[in-house]
């Protein structure tokens, strides 16, 4: 690697170099770029926020770390690259509440850094998949409609039952709220219903130029199996895809109805993902 290594935060201004940079993988990347052309590097403090720190060599970036206001790295780099920015990461900010991303690479720096392999908490396994434009098979796209403010009381609730049941856990109301009402602005929620009931729920949770993500994906229990989950995945999926964009999405590899309904819809699997906690 030629020119000398320095890692310094990417400060408000830097948009376009980091962006230039992210977007060269902007599947990969995506919830970087997200963070970037949603909210630009003026940190607000809200949770999607954060810091961006860049490796580089010969005037260029070559690597960047992302630590989000909740404490959350995630990388964009090489092996060697990944190494020196987490190492950098480490003096700037101390050890991170969690780092999310491909499983060889969460596992290397795991590996490399014993002051992070020495406090994990929990492990997370999970797929990552992508669906393209040509692989799309849609179920049932007419049973699922754009979800309006006249559904934010619905949506809430809905996106409660699905932080209880598959995290054990339910955020601050406030949070819940503030979360779906910006899905809902945004035009990125869709709902099913069944007999006028809202019975399933899904949420492009990150878009960009780029590549999209689908994500709060739930269906009340009584109502599995009859289609509703596919439909509303179906129609925000149809609506990336015409734009030409790939929709990607993380599923826990023990989740094998969800990942089944995925498949079926023709997304297939980009690499194993990997979710650590740490102590402290």
């Amino acid at each position: 690697m030629e020119g000398a290594l320095s890692c310094r935060p990417v400060e408000p201004g830097g948009e376009r170099e980091l962006l230039s940079f992210l977007e060269r993988d902007p599947v990969a990347n995506l919830r970087l770029v997200w963070s970037v052309r949603r909210w630009g590097l003026l940190n607000l403090g809200l949770a999607e926020q954060g810091e961006f720190l860049a490796l580089r060599a010969g005037g260029r970036i070559r690597g960047v770390l992302f630590r989000d206001n909740l404490g959350l790295w995630r990388i964009a780099a090489r092996a060697e690259e990944a190494r020196a920015l987490v190492r950098a990461g480490l003096e700037m900010w101390g050890p991170p509440s969690a780092m999310a991303g491909r499983r060889e690479d969460i596992e290397a720096m795991l590996e490399w850094f014993p002051e992070l392999s020495s406090r994990v908490q929990r492990v997370e396994r999970e797929v990552s998949l992508v669906l393209r434009p040509g692989d799309f098979a849609p179920r049932h796209p007419e049973l699922a409609e754009v979800a309006g403010e006249e559904d934010l009381e619905t949506l809430v609730g809905l996106e409660r039952s699905f932080q209880w049941e598959y995290l054990g856990n339910v955020s601050r109301e406030w949070e819940i709220r503030l979360r779906m009402l910006r899905l809902v602005e945004a035009g990125t929620t869709a709902l099913a219903r069944c007999d006028g009931r809202a019975v399933a729920k899904a949420e492009m949770e990150a878009v960009t130029p780029g590549a999209d993500e689908l994500g709060g994906v739930y269906c009340l229990p009584e109502f599995r199996r009859r289609g509703f989950a596919g439909a509303v995945c179906s129609l925000l999926c149809e609506r990336s895809l015409s734009g030409g964009k790939p929709v990607r999405l993380e599923a826990r590899e023990d989740n094998h109805a969800a990942i089944s309904l995925y498949r079926r819809l023709g997304f297939r699997e980009l690499w194993p993902h990997l979710v650590v906690s740490f102590k402290g």
